[in-house]
């Protein structure tokens, strides 16, 4: 159960009665106390008065004059959040998408008949096209690492690393969940590296909770942490200066790729574009997407590199034209 989902609970289940103890929501929620003591902070913040009441008798409540009312949404809001569930669901990865199944239906169940009419209307209205590749695995793996993560609790994992083409066991510190350019990435302080290191979630072949605590690395910062890095992989910070032509130069300068990025115009359409940078690997794959219309000026290591892979892409295009050439003088024999 994600704790969101405990949460609505929480609320519900002390609007339904009196005074309720803390063990009691433990049982009700099969978590520990401790969880249950959070989050009841958490829906403090929130603005949800929940009262303690000390004593034997004593207990958790919700005033009788609070009532946790859902707002009254339009035919156009209610479309959108079904449109947006249904995207969700379908999407490969949403690891509440349980939860938000129950959330859309019991929404579901308040809205007037008409009200369901109009909204149907308007989704069949508009289609999209996403793959969907979720499976059972794939739905306890987020919700193992998500409950860790709120509990801070280690987990042990079988990781496939991509660059070495092995399968290797590791314990980790899960940190913090985040999804960019398609995929899930996993923010964990590696037992085995002996620091924080990104691991895409999709590679997680299994999962197993230690049920061991754990800190978070003192001082450590998730936005110090992404800072400059051009996706998701971090590396060494290096400047990095790129000339752009047209029509590339113009699509670039539209756009803030890095809060670091600094952008020169020149007077035959070029740009010069200059940025700190976490890591090379993801921006040399930027530039080469550009093809001849970027030249990297700065660091000479990245030029070389962008170089050697357009010797090898030329290569490859030669050797493919002659097999061809050659291919086509048999079928003409034939």
């Amino acid at each position: 159960m994600s704790k969101f989902s405990r949460m609505m609970d929480i609320v519900m289940y002390l609007q339904a009665r009196s005074l309720v103890k803390a063990q009691e929501l433990a049982d009700m929620l099969e978590t520990d106390l401790k969880t249950v003591y959070r989050d009841i902070e958490s829906l403090r913040t929130a603005n949800i008065p929940i009262e303690a009441k000390s004593g034997r008798y004593g207990g958790f409540y919700i005033p009788k004059d609070f009532y946790f009312k859902a707002p009254k949404l339009t035919p156009e809001e209610i479309a959108v959040l079904f449109f947006a569930g249904e995207i969700l669901v379908k999407k490969n990865g949403f690891m509440f998408e349980k939860d938000f199944k129950t959330a859309l239906s019991k929404l579901k169940n308040t809205l007037a008949k008409e009200e369901i009419n109009i909204s149907s209307d308007k989704i069949s209205s508009i289609s999209y096209e996403i793959e969907s590749l979720k499976t059972r695995l794939w739905e306890n793996l987020f919700y193992i690492i998500e409950k860790c993560i709120s509990e801070k609790k280690s987990i042990d994992v079988e990781y496939y690393t991509l660059s070495r083409d092995e399968v290797k066991r590791r314990t980790l510190d899960p940190y913090h969940l985040i999804y960019k350019n398609g995929a899930w990435y996993l923010i964990a302080f590696c037992h085995w590296r002996k620091e924080v290191k990104i691991f895409r979630v999709d590679r997680i072949k299994s999962i197993d909770e230690t049920g061991i605590p754990f800190k978070i690395k003192k001082g450590f910062s998730l936005r110090d942490y992404l800072k400059n890095s051009w996706q998701i992989t971090r590396g060494e910070e290096v400047d990095v200066v790129v000339r752009f032509f047209p029509p590339a130069s113009r699509l670039v300068k539209e756009m803030e790729w890095l809060p670091t990025q600094k952008i020169i115009e020149e007077k035959d359409g070029t740009i010069i574009f200059s940025a700190k940078v976490s890591g090379l690997m993801e921006i040399k794959r930027w530039i080469l997407g550009y093809g001849s219309q970027a030249e990297v000026l700065k660091p000479q290591s990245l030029r070389e590199e962008i170089y050697s892979e357009i010797k090898k892409m030329l290569k490859h295009y030669t050797s493919t034209g002659k097999r061809h050439k050659t291919a086509e003088k048999e079928d003409n024999k034939n």
